[in-house]
């Protein structure tokens, strides 16, 4: 047999990285290209991802086999979008910055886990702890992806009351999902008798697991700013500080420390860039960190993305499936826009501004690490139609709002140009 020297051959691994070259070439690129554009990146990899399964292999990608992989580049993700997220966030403990996202918390959350899980069971026949565990994954708004509709970077005024309040919705509720993910879990382990363990949830999910998120990442993130700055400070060492290991130890840290203590890690990892972000002194800094965050994130999404696309391409299917394709589109069309002006009936807001704020919610990568979250821990039934309907959902999230966001953003810059100059 003729040996060819390892020409023209490519290992596994070495393919993998060549993916990866190419992804993150895409990650540079794609979003510069649309910066002006209607079409978001995500829609564009989505495609992509479609393409390459066509070009590239015909072989069936099986969701439930790479839960645990689902699961950790997901939970990157957002670790990183959530910093980007408190670090955007101008005065970050005044109660006018959470006035219309508390509503949305309190209000709009809710009533769309139970809408999601009645239509889940009504219209598809989830068993009860799996339409529970939908409602679940499927309310909050990512603050990955709905970064075209959130309020300046760091150092920049922005007086968009919609825009801030989606940035704050955003950056809170992956935290507060874990709780309704968690009553999911223990009605899948314990059973539908909610009596005999809803007490038990209550403290230790709800009450004491949020306590210690938010705890411990204002106090980790106060430490923290603390810390560099001041030492920095003293022979004008601050520039020479990298933005890229000090965003790395801003997302780790907070989030360890909480997950060792049993608190929800996103809610920390939130919180202590909120403490970051209150103080103006740096802003260049935080400038810097936000960007270092959204390079990071640009590439991460890519890969997230384009692997959708290819499941999608795989199993097209469900988005021909009428039931699938009811629930989805009344999840992103009705049912988050509805409990989204509820909650926001009786504020200041003109109708305009109720509308972006009702109407953006959701989008996907957050859904999917919960959906990985819940059944890694739990057994739940009928998982397959849970897949399916949790992709087909982010699919028509990802299409309607990406395209719609580029228009409602000029119309926010209209909008509050004329407000802000008439003093109205």
């Amino acid at each position: 047999m003729q040996h060819n020297h390892g020409y023209l051959e490519i290992e596994p691994y070495t393919f993998l990285l060549l993916l990866g070259g190419f992804v993150a070439l895409l990650a540079a690129i794609v979003p510069v290209v649309l910066q002006k554009k209607y079409l978001s990146p995500p829609i564009i990899y989505l495609v992509l991802g479609t393409i390459a399964f066509f070009v590239c292999s015909q072989n069936n990608i099986e969701p439930l086999d790479h839960l645990e992989e689902v699961k950790h580049i997901t939970e990157f993700v957002i670790l990183i979008a959530l910093v980007n997220t408190g670090l955007r966030i101008k005065d970050p403990f005044k109660w006018n910055t959470w006035k219309n996202a508390v509503r949305l918390l309190a209000i709009t959350m809710p009533l769309t886990i139970v809408a999601a899980s009645f239509l889940g069971w009504w219209i598809i026949g989830l068993a009860p702890a799996t339409a529970m565990l939908f409602g679940a994954l499927i309310a909050p708004t990512d603050p990955v992806l709905a970064s075209e509709l959130q309020t300046s970077e760091p150092g920049q005024e922005d007086r968009s009351k919609s825009k801030l309040g989606l940035t704050a919705e955003a950056g809170i509720n992956d935290g507060l999902a874990f709780p309704f993910t968690y009553f999911a879990i223990f009605a899948a382990q314990k059973g539908l008798d909610y009596e005999n363990w809803i007490g038990e949830w209550f403290l230790h999910e709800f009450v004491i697991k949020i306590t210690i998120g938010v705890g411990i990442g204002l106090l980790t993130g106060w430490g923290l700013y603390k810390l560099i700055f001041s030492l920095s400070e003293k022979d004008d060492k601050l520039s020479r500080i990298s933005r890229g290991i000090l965003s790395v130890a801003l997302i780790l840290l907070p989030y360890t420390i909480t997950e060792y203590f049993g608190g929800y890690g996103f809610l920390a990892v939130f919180f202590a860039a909120c403490m970051f972000s209150n103080y103006e002194k740096h802003q260049h800094h935080m400038l810097d960190l936000h960007d270092f965050n959204e390079e990071l994130e640009s590439f991460a999404v890519a890969v997230i993305f384009i692997t959708i696309g290819f499941f999608i391409a795989v199993n097209y299917e469900i988005l021909f499936d009428v039931e699938i394709l009811a629930v989805s589109l009344l999840m992103v069309i009705i049912v988050r826009p509805a409990t989204g002006y509820i909650a926001l009936v009786k504020t200041e807001l003109n109708p305009f501004q109720k509308f972006v704020l009702s109407f953006y919610g959701m989008r996907g990568i957050g859904s999917l690490y919960y959906l990985a979250y819940a059944l890694t821990a739990a057994q739940f039934a009928q998982t397959e139609k849970l897949i399916a309907i949790t992709t087909a959902t982010i699919f028509f999230s990802v299409l309607i709002h990406g395209i719609t966001a580029r228009f409602v953003q000029k119309r926010i810059k209209k909008y509050d140009f004329n407000h802000n100059n008439t003093g109205s």
